[in-house]
């Protein structure tokens, strides 16, 4: 039996299974940054605390070695601080629901599988098993924390004045007008050493980097869960979440409504679309609910 649990807000389809390189149209120059293209992103991280939740259809995809997974399509709802519904409408788990409230069951996810033989499951969120089809654990999963990790890298960038930042152009999707901004930073990192009792989360806690993007940049190693990497070994933790990030950031609502991000081999590493984006809907404690009627827990 595999399950999976949805993540990030974060997701075009490729046309294959298999990882799609960066683009090879001419990248900005490394070190220029378009005043414009940032304040779209200084427009987008003041809009994420606004955000008190949201609903939308999800499509993701993710990689997982060197392999794209199929694209999955997930109804979510999600409420502040960290409330999360999910449900596979589509996809090789489809009917699958998790849900996730902070504080509640031992702060574990509730998971309904899809599939026959159907169970309910209260799973560690950050376990293998439910790490097992996702890049990111249930409770890291939102747009805002998405925003966040987007906007803080473009700001260290600019920072630190490396990379690139630009608008390439603007575009309807999904029946709204978006302004597509592109994104590049450098692959550079750092390289501790894991102690006794560690694993690629603890370092993912101590560095910020989510721990998908730590175990990606060292899967030439053979290292295919966090707990892989032994103490002693050095691991390469990137400065940056990705060496390019593609955003079709909603002109209206000022939040990305797709994002294609690219690992520092140059690869699609997480594809990402936003559609039927609601911000502020009318959410209730029923709609995080495992009693709810509408739900199969």
């Amino acid at each position: 039996m595999t399950l999976t649990l949805p993540v990030l807000a974060l997701a075009a389809a490729a046309a294959t299974a298999s990882a799609s390189p960066a683009p090879t149209s001419a990248p900005a120059p490394v070190n220029s940054r378009e005043p414009e293209a940032l304040a779209v992103i200084r427009e987008m991280a003041a809009a994420a605390p606004k955000i008190d939740g949201y609903t939308m259809t999800l499509v993701k995809r993710e990689l997982r070695g060197k392999e794209l997974e199929p694209e999955e399509r997930m109804a979510v709802k999600w409420s502040r601080p960290q409330k999360i519904y999910l449900k596979e409408i589509a996809g090789p788990r489809e009917g699958q629901e998790v849900l996730y409230v902070p504080g509640t069951n031992k702060n574990r996810i509730k998971v309904r599988t899809g599939s026959f033989p159907r169970l309910t499951l209260n799973l560690d969120p950050y376990g293998n098993l439910a790490m097992a089809h996702a890049h990111h654990p249930v409770p890291e999963v939102s747009l805002v924390r998405f925003i966040e990790l987007v906007a803080d890298n473009v700001e260290r960038a600019d920072a630190k004045k490396v990379g690139s930042l630009r608008i390439k152009g603007h575009e309807t999707l999904f029946g709204r007008k978006a302004v597509v901004i592109e994104a590049t930073c450098p692959a550079t990192g750092t390289t501790p050493t894991l102690g006794k009792g560690q694993t690629l989360w603890d370092l993912a806690r101590a560095t910020g980097q989510p721990m998908f993007v730590i175990l990606n940049a060292n899967k030439r190693r053979g290292w295919t869960q966090a707990d892989h990497a032994q103490p002693g070994d050095a691991v390469f933790v990137p400065d940056f979440y990705a060496s390019a990030m593609v955003l079709w950031v909603d002109e209206e609502l000022h939040v990305p409504i797709q994002a294609d991000l690219y690992d520092h081999f140059g690869y699609l590493f997480e594809h990402y679309e936003h559609r039927d984006l609601a911000l502020n809907p009318k959410l209730t404690d029923a709609d995080f609910d495992p009693k709810n009627k509408a739900y199969r827990f």
